[in-house]
């Protein structure tokens, strides 16, 4: 028989009989949160919300449960309340603009970031998306320096962000300015491997003819994230064109199973305000 932590058991013994104080709520939230059960999170965060309705923390993790869980305009609100209680929180303005920005809606995403940036200017993930905005809007030069400034203080941080070498890689290849960009990605890949940057540093080092390199890369994205349907295609296509059908055959099949399944993800079509 598994023994469930003391204090959890506390917890659950004195929810029957009487309110439970909020920090309990949320300390346990946090560990089921940590475990990826979300919707035992969830719940723990709501009780935190029954037990202190002023907590502003609570709403802020309830929002992330709620993310995880699909809930999107429930974790739109939470976040909401949770930023009308606490307006010095940047981190809560931040995951309101990466929700606008996921859900297609760059203005108001810019504006959350912007927000977030007076309070913590050296936010680097803030100044990414803040540029993905940008970019969407058409701004370019704007997003060219916030990529920029966002990979300078990653790097000041010690904690270099992929996304942001990413975001500034291919902004520099939509601008024909590619030799910038391979060293970009370069960097990028080397500093903080992540699949998307990798898949997208094999595709530039293909164009160039280094083929063996790229299919290293690749596969290493791979490696990291065999969800990734992009990194399939662009190994099947190296693969291919190096006259190894049955390799080639097998990741196109990966492409197919990984592209149905991400087209398979519930997309952020709406927010209700």
């Amino acid at each position: 028989m598994r023994i469930r932590p003391l204090r959890l058991v506390v917890l659950v013994c004195c929810a029957a009989i009487a309110p439970v104080f909020a920090e309990d709520w949320l300390a346990v939230g946090s560990q089921q949160f940590a475990a990826h059960q979300f919707a035992e999170a969830e719940h723990s965060f709501q009780q935190a919300i029954s037990a202190d309705k002023n907590n502003a923390e609570a709403y802020k993790s309830l929002g992330l449960a709620q993310l995880e869980l699909k809930k999107y305009n429930e974790a739109y609100h939470a976040w909401l309340k949770a930023e009308q209680l606490n307006p010095k929180d940047a981190k809560t303005k931040y995951y309101l603009g990466r929700l606008f920005y996921d859900a297609d809606f760059p203005n108001e995403a810019a504006a959350w970031l912007r927000e977030t940036l007076k309070l913590a200017p050296r936010d680097y993930a803030a100044m990414t998306y803040l540029g993905l905005s940008a970019e969407m809007l058409s701004y370019s030069d704007v997003a060219l320096k916030l990529y920029s400034n966002a990979i300078a203080e990653s790097r000041a941080d010690h904690s270099p962000y992929s996304w942001a070498f990413l975001s500034l890689g291919k902004l520099l290849l939509k601008r024909g300015e590619t030799d910038k960009a391979f060293k970009v990605l370069e960097q990028g890949s080397r500093e903080c491997p992540e699949a998307h940057e990798l898949s997208a540093f094999g595709q530039l080092l293909t164009t160039r003819n280094q083929r063996e390199r790229a299919e290293q890369v690749l596969r290493q994205a791979i490696k990291l994230d065999p969800s990734l349907s992009e990194a399939h295609y662009r190994l099947a296509l190296l693969l291919e064109s190096s006259g190894r059908s049955d390799e080639a055959k097998a990741e196109m099949k990966a492409f197919g199973q990984t592209k149905q399944q991400e087209q398979e993800i519930p997309k952020i079509t709406a927010i209700r305000k």
